[in-house]
């Protein structure tokens, strides 16, 4: 564990995978909901593992951008109409995207990196993410399409005494590392699909691989480290058990946890 981290006072939290990149984090008096992929579809490996109306008492939602198994607009939709006060957080470019496809522009909150979020007693902290921008190749990695505003975010919260660093689609990127390390967070959530299975012969990368994965715990020394973003389609196939040699490998003092869909795993720190 970070040695900052160490010196905090225990913290608690109950942690939830939906699949994904989909998480929900249950701290005090907060349940926030990050990036819910919840939506029945053709193209996905097995059905959602949840509906809208298990998040009822949700108070807040982060969404790290623009895509579908990160921003699940079918889903928000319904979750609007069983949840009528959380907060809905998005990259600030993404604002009207959520707002012409239906969402309340009142539940829209636009985040942006340096820009701190509080909400109750969670704050949230918005870093860049590096992810690929194009669909079709060439695919250029870039923060945004044009020099504007960012617009693919990964989010670092502090919930319930527990530091949290969700990624969203990111490669490692040469500030990333002493960016976590600053915030010294407990738990890290890191893709490791790796490339785009389906283009795989182009090189083309999409997220971290495992092994870039593992790499960054190295750097960061979180408590514990939970792979994400390698099981909805069959094209982001990505292998945790891989993840968890490597880390383990690397002699980092860090646990790998690959929690089964839709049910808790408590954390409790130190």
């Amino acid at each position: 564990m970070n040695s900052e981290n160490a010196g905090r006072p225990a913290g608690f939290a109950s942690l939830t995978w939906y699949g994904q990149s989909g998480f929900r984090i249950e701290a005090q008096a907060s349940r926030v909901l990050i990036d819910p992929f919840l939506t029945d579809r053709d193209d996905r490996r097995y059905r959602p593992p949840a509906t809208a109306a298990d998040f009822a008492d949700i108070t807040l939602v982060l969404s790290t951008h623009e895509h579908i198994d990160h921003l699940d607009l079918p889903f928000l939709r319904e979750f609007c109409a069983v949840n009528s006060a959380a907060p809905i957080v998005v990259p600030a470019p993404v604002v009207e995207i959520a707002a012409a496809a239906g969402i309340d522009r009142d539940r829209l909150t636009a985040a942006a990196p340096g820009e701190d979020i509080a909400h109750r007693d969670v704050t949230v902290h918005p870093l860049p993410a590096l992810h690929g921008i194009g669909g079709d190749e060439p695919v250029v990695y870039e923060f945004s399409s044009d020099g504007g505003p960012v617009r693919f975010l990964g989010y670092a919260l502090e919930a319930g005494g527990i530091r949290f660093y969700h990624s969203g689609d990111c490669l490692v990127y040469p500030e990333l590392p002493q960016t976590l390390s600053a915030l010294s967070p407990d738990v890290l959530m890191l893709p490791i699909n790796g490339r785009d299975h389906m283009r795989e012969s182009s090189g083309i990368v999409g997220n971290m691989n495992e092994t870039e994965a593992a790499w960054l715990c190295g750097q960061v020394n979180p408590a514990y480290a939970i792979p994400m973003h390698y099981d909805a389609f069959v094209h982001n196939a990505g292998s945790p058990g891989h993840f968890t040699t490597l880390v383990r490998d690397s002699a980092a003092p860090v646990t790998v946890v690959a929690p089964p869909r839709a049910r808790p795993f408590t954390l409790t720190l130190p």
